[in-house]
C-alpha cells in the first residue's frame, strides 16, 4: 500500500471496485483466490463467472505484467517464474468487423483466424522484447525465426527481435485498416491458423533462458466472440502445441459454440480443458474468507494491524429486528385479547418473545383458530411448535410492517453482505463502499465505525437500485431483462409480504418440464449472463438443460424490492406467465397470486415508486 493511500478514508478506498478503473493498483490489491493454483497448471483453463466475480482481475494477475507487478517490480526474480503469460481483452470493436455480406462465412472464419495469429504472436514478441530488458544476458530470437515468422504473417521482413515485433504491429494496423475499407476482389494472403503460433512458441521454448517453463496466451471476455471466431479459438485450445496453451475468461452461457473448425469435435472437459466456475469455487464461506481478504487488504493503509468488518458492519438477531419492525406491537394484541378471552391460555405465554406472539397471532389466521388454540397447541406439542418457530422466525419478519411506509426489513451484518452479493465480489465492495458513504452523509464517522442496520438497509437498497437501472444497457436484452427483474422483484416482494397458505420464503421458480420455452429460452440465458438471475441445477430433475434448473432474481436485487436473500423455496412459472410478466406485469401478477388466494393489490413499497407507471399498466 502506498503512503498516499494511508491518507485516503475508507470511502475511499471502498469507492473503486472494476479492474479497469484500478489501473496499477489492481496488483497491490489483488488477493489470490483459492482456484488460482489451478490456473498456473499446464492445462488449459476456462474461467467461467459473471461480471464482478474477478475474472479480468486474476486473469490479468496470471500475465507476466501482472506477476511482474506482484512481485514489487523485482527484475532478479524474472527469470525464475515457471510460466510467462501473456493477455488479450476480446475488443467488441475489432471482432465485430469480420462480418458482412462481402464474404462467405468461412471466409470471414480464416480472416479473423489470420487476424488471431498477428495479434498473438505479437503479444509474445512484445514480452520477448521485455524480457530482454529485465533479465541481462537473456539469448533473442534468431535472425532466421525472424525473417520466417514476418514472412509467415505477410509482415514486412524482420531480421531481429525489435524490428519483428514492429513489422507484426504495422501489420495488425495495415489489416484492422484493410478489414474496415475490405474489397471482396482483392483479398489480401493469410496465414494459416495455428501454424505460425506453433513455430514462435517452438523457437521461444527452444531459447535458454525459456527451457522447462510454459506459456500461457490469456484470452479475456470470450463471450464477445462471435460463435464462428469462438470455433477458431475453440480449435487453437484443442490442438495448442507443447509448452504453451490457453487460459480463457468468460461469463457463464457466454461460450455459445463448443465445436472446433471440425464441426464434429467437440471440447469436452476434462479431457481438454479445465472447467473453472468461480461461483461454485468461492461458495459458501470460501466466499466470505476471500472477501474478508479483499476488504481487509483494501483497508490496509488505515488498519495495517487488521481490519474488523463484523464490528463496522454488525447483524441483528431475528428477535432485535422483530422489534424494529413492530413486533412489540403485535405482541400487546396478542396479550391483550388472551386476558380478555382466554386468561389461562394467557398465562401459559409468559416466556414468549415479541417474535413468538407474533406468530401465534399469525398462525390463528392462516388456520383460521382461536389465539387460545395456538398457544394450547404450543403448550402440548412443544418440539413440533419450536420447529415452527425456527422455519417461521425469518419469513415472519416481512410481514409485520405490513404495507405502511418505511423499512419493511432489515438486511444487516456482514454475512449478510456476502450473502446479497451472491458470490461476486464487485458487488460486495459496492455494498460496502455505499455503506460507508452513507454514514459519512449521514455526518457519522466512516473510518471502520459501527454502521446502523437502517444504514446497511438504506445501502443494500441503492446498490440493489443502481443496479436495476444498469440493466438496460446490457446488451440487446437490456430493455428486457430490466422489465424481467423489476416484474419478478416485484412478484417475490408480494409472496413474501403474503406467505399464508403455502411454504414461506419462496424466492426461486422452476419451469415446467412439458412446456415448450419459445423465445423465453434466448431471455433467460442472457438473464443468467448478465447476472439478472442466478441459476442452480435442480435436485429433482437430471437433463441438464434450460429447464433443468431453478432461478432466482440475484440476491443484490433482494434489499430493493424486499423479498429474502436466501436461496429457500420455490413456485412453478410457466413460459408464457414469464412472458406476461414483462409486457402485462400487472396482470401476470395478479394471476400468480390469485392461484394462492392472496390479495394481488399490495401497495409499492417506496423504492419502487420511481417505476409506478411499469407496475400501474393493465
Amino acid at each position: 500500500m502506498t503512503a498516499s493511500a494511508n491518507t485516503k478514508d475508507l470511502v475511499e478506498l471502498f469507492g473503486i471496485y472494476r479492474a479497469e478503473w484500478l489501473s496499477d493498483a489492481l496488483f497491490k490489491l489483488f488477493t489470490k483466490p483459492t482456484y488460482y493454483p489451478e490456473l498456473e497448471t499446464a492445462r488449459p483453463c476456462v474461467l467461467v463467472g459473471g461480471r464482478g466475480t474477478g475474472k479480468t482481475t486474476v486473469l490479468r494477475c496470471l500475465s507476466y505484467e501482472g506477476r511482474f507487478a506482484l512481485d514489487g517490480a523485482d527484475d532478479s526474480r524474472v527469470a525464475d517464474w515457471p510460466y510467462y503469460g501473456f493477455y488479450y481483452k476480446v475488443n467488441t470493436n475489432s471482432v465485430r468487423a469480420f462480418q458482412g455480406d462481402e464474404l462467405t462465412p468461412r471466409q470471414w472464419q480464416k480472416m479473423f483466424a489470420h487476424y488471431l495469429n498477428l495479434v498473438l504472436c505479437g503479444r509474445l514478441v512484445e514480452f520477448l522484447d521485455w524480457h530482454c530488458v529485465r533479465v541481462p544476458g537473456a539469448a533473442p530470437l534468431s535472425e532466421s525465426i525472424c525473417q520466417e515468422i514476418a514472412a509467415a504473417l505477410f509482415c514486412e521482413s524482420a531480421g531481429t527481435q525489435e524490428a519483428l515485433l514492429s513489422s507484426i504491429q504495422k501489420g495488425v494496423r495495415r489489416f484492422e485498416a484493410w478489414i474496415n475499407n475490405i474489397d471482396p476482389d482483392n483479398l489480401p494472403n493469410l496465414s494459416m491458423q495455428g501454424t505460425v503460433l506453433d513455430d514462435l512458441c517452438t523457437a521461444t521454448l527452444a531459447l535458454p533462458q525459456f527451457r522447462e517453463k510454459r506459456l500461457f496466451f490469456i484470452i479475456d471476455e470470450f463471450e464477445n466472440l462471435l460463435d464462428d471466431q469462438q470455433e477458431v479459438v475453440n480449435t487453437l485450445v484443442k490442438h495448442c502445441g507443447p509448452g504453451y496453451t490457453f487460459k480463457i475468461g468468460v461469463r457463464e452461457l457466454g461460450w455459445r459454440r463448443r465445436s472446433t473448425l471440425h464441426h464434429n469435435e467437440q471440447l469436452v472437459s476434462p479431457a481438454d480443458y479445465e472447467r473453472i466456475d468461480i461461483e461454485q469455487r468461492l461458495d459458501g464461506e470460501q466466499f466470505v474468507r476471500f472477501a474478508t481478504e479483499v476488504c481487509s487488504l483494501r483497508a490496509s493503509g488505515r488498519f495495517p494491524d487488521g481490519f474488523d468488518l463484523d464490528s463496522m458492519l454488525p447483524s441483528i438477531t431475528a428477535d432485535e429486528e422483530a422489534k424494529l419492525l413492530g413486533a412489540d406491537a403485535r405482541a400487546r394484541e396478542v396479550r391483550d385479547e388472551l386476558e380478555r378471552l382466554a386468561p389461562d391460555a394467557a398465562r401459559l405465554v409468559d416466556d414468549a418473545t415479541a417474535i413468538e406472539l407474533s406468530l401465534i397471532q399469525y398462525w390463528a389466521r392462516t388456520k383460521r383458530v382461536s389465539l387460545a388454540d395456538v398457544v394450547m397447541e404450543r403448550e402440548g406439542k412443544r418440539q413440533a411448535w419450536n420447529d415452527r418457530l425456527h422455519n417461521y422466525r425469518v419469513p415472519l419478519l416481512f410481514t409485520l410492517r405490513g404495507s405502511r411506509p418505511g423499512i419493511r426489513k432489515y438486511y444487516a451484518g456482514w454475512r449478510t453482505f456476502t450473502l446479497l452479493a451472491g458470490n461476486n465480489i464487485r458487488y460486495l465492495l459496492q455494498l460496502v463502499g455505499q455503506a460507508l458513504l452513507l454514514q459519512r452523509q449521514a455526518g457519522l464517522p466512516a473510518d471502520g465505525e459501527a454502521i446502523s442496520p437502517a444504514l446497511q438497509t438504506q445501502a443494500a437498497i441503492d446498490v440493489g437500485a443502481k443496479n436495476v437501472k444498469e440493466l438496460e444497457g446490457l446488451g440487446v436484452h437490456g430493455a428486457q431483462l430490466t422489465r424481467l427483474v423489476l416484474s419478478l422483484g416485484r412478484l417475490f416482494e408480494m409472496l413474501a409480504l403474503q406467505p399464508e397458505g403455502r411454504r414461506p420464503e419462496i424466492t426461486r421458480f422452476t419451469l415446467p418440464e412439458d412446456e415448450p420455452l419459445g423465445e423465453v429460452e434466448g431471455l433467460l440465458q442472457a438473464a443468467v449472463m448478465h447476472l439478472a438471475l442466478v441459476r442452480t441445477v435442480s435436485s429433482q430433475r437430471t437433463n441438464l438443460d434450460l429447464k433443468s434448473y431453478d432461478y432466482a432474481v440475484h440476491p443484490i436485487f433482494a434489499a430493493f424490492f424486499g423479498f429474502s436473500h436466501r436461496d429457500m423455496r420455490k413456485i412453478s412459472l410457466a413460459p408464457d406467465v414469464i412472458l406476461q410478466l414483462m409486457s402485462d406485469p400487472k396482470g401476470a401478477i395478479r394471476k400468480v397470486m390469485r392461484r394462492g388466494g392472496h390479495d394481488p393489490d399490495q401497495p409499492l413499497p417506496n423504492q419502487l415508486r420511481l417505476f409506478e407507471g411499469f407496475y400501474g399498466r393493465d
